[in-house]
């Protein structure tokens, strides 16, 4: 008898399902199931099906959960400890392991502390002062590292401004059907703003790429996929598309930045900036920076209303309220991005 996803959940969830377990905490995201039981947490993919990914399928399941290993090892190596399969047994019971049938998979991980997280640090305001500023060092230094392994893309620069300018109509057309749940009536402007940058400054994203900048990224830098302690690293890579992984080095950490702004305040972003362009001996043009801090705070804000179309793992408030956080942010560097350009200064 075929096992059904909830089932598999089920199985997850209680601690007798784990060796010398007596809780188990679970988190649901947007795509996954996450059970922190002892010293690990196990990832259950869900069976989505979207533009970017398909995961109806238990081998596909089972293809991501590889690809996510490999990836997320580039920057937590010894958090990521393998892949795990479910199974069914003769009884119909479920167990870890080979059985009668396959089930699902699972990802392994060591569980990380919540205090270890720089999301939790900067929200909690321990990033502060020398101690503070030494770790944004380290988070700096640990990022350089990891974009300068990387193998250079060769993209098309022309193919590439394609892909922003279309991010930009996204971005607008999603915003603009939530409008009314927001406070920030800027939309029009910004997304005029962003589009005009892209035409007169194309050269500077083309020089960028010529110049070797771009790479197969982490994807999804923020400051909760950060953790600081033994070791610097990030989790929760993007592994469902090698395409939102491809990106300015620049553009990456800028959105890091742009989340520690969110967090703790500009001065903490400005800190972990300076440090980074350090260690890279990379300095943009500081317009070209907030307008990729720009873009991606419209994304995080279409990406927070977007969660209102579905059964909703937060409530409807939380998301409302955050994409108006990140809309307002995604004008501000915006507004920073016209003051930086080479016309505004005297």
């Amino acid at each position: 008898m075929a096992v059904t996803h909830q089932a598999t959940v089920r199985f997850l969830r209680r601690p007798g399902s784990y060796p010398h377990v007596s809780t188990v905490k679970v988190i649901e995201t947007h795509m996954s199931w996450v059970f922190l039981a002892g010293p690990y947490a196990l990832k259950l993919k869900k069976p989505l099906h979207n533009t970017f990914l398909d995961f109806r399928s238990i081998d596909a399941r089972g293809h991501a959960c590889e690809q996510e290993l490999r990836l997320n090892r580039r920057l937590a190596p010894d958090v990521y400890l393998g892949v795990e399969m479910i199974s069914q047994q003769a009884d119909g019971s479920l167990q870890f392991g080979p059985g009668v049938a396959v089930v699902d998979y699972v990802i392994r991980m060591q569980r990380l502390p919540e205090d270890v997280m720089l999301g939790t640090q900067l929200v909690r305001g321990l990033i502060r002062g020398t101690a503070g500023e030494a770790i944004l060092e380290r988070v700096a230094g640990c990022i350089a590292k990891f974009h300068q392994s990387l193998p250079v893309l060769k993209s098309s620069p022309l193919a590439w401004r394609t892909s922003i300018y279309k991010t930009i109509d996204a971005n607008q057309a999603a915003i603009e059907s939530y409008q009314r749940f927001l406070t920030v009536s800027d939309l029009h402007l910004l997304c005029q703003q962003q589009r005009s940058f892209l035409h007169f400054h194309a050269e500077w994203i083309d020089t960028r790429i010529q110049r070797g900048c771009m790479v197969e990224g982490h994807g999804d830098l923020r400051a909760e996929h950060v953790f600081t302690q033994p070791s610097v690293g990030a989790i929760d890579c993007l592994e469902f598309s090698a395409a939102l992984r491809q990106l300015d080095c620049a553009d990456e950490i800028g959105f890091l930045a742009l989340d520690c702004e969110r967090l703790a305040g500009e001065a903490t972003a400005r800190i972990l900036l300076q440090h980074y362009q350090r260690f890279m001996k990379d300095y943009p043009p500081p317009a070209l920076l907030h307008f990729y801090q720009s873009l991606r705070a419209a994304v995080r804000a279409r990406l927070a209303l977007l969660r209102l179309q579905e059964q909703s793992y937060r409530p409807r408030m939380e998301w409302i309220q955050r994409a108006d956080q990140w809309l307002r942010l995604a004008i501000k560097h915006a507004r920073y991005m016209q003051l930086a350009l080479p016309c505004y200064a005297s």
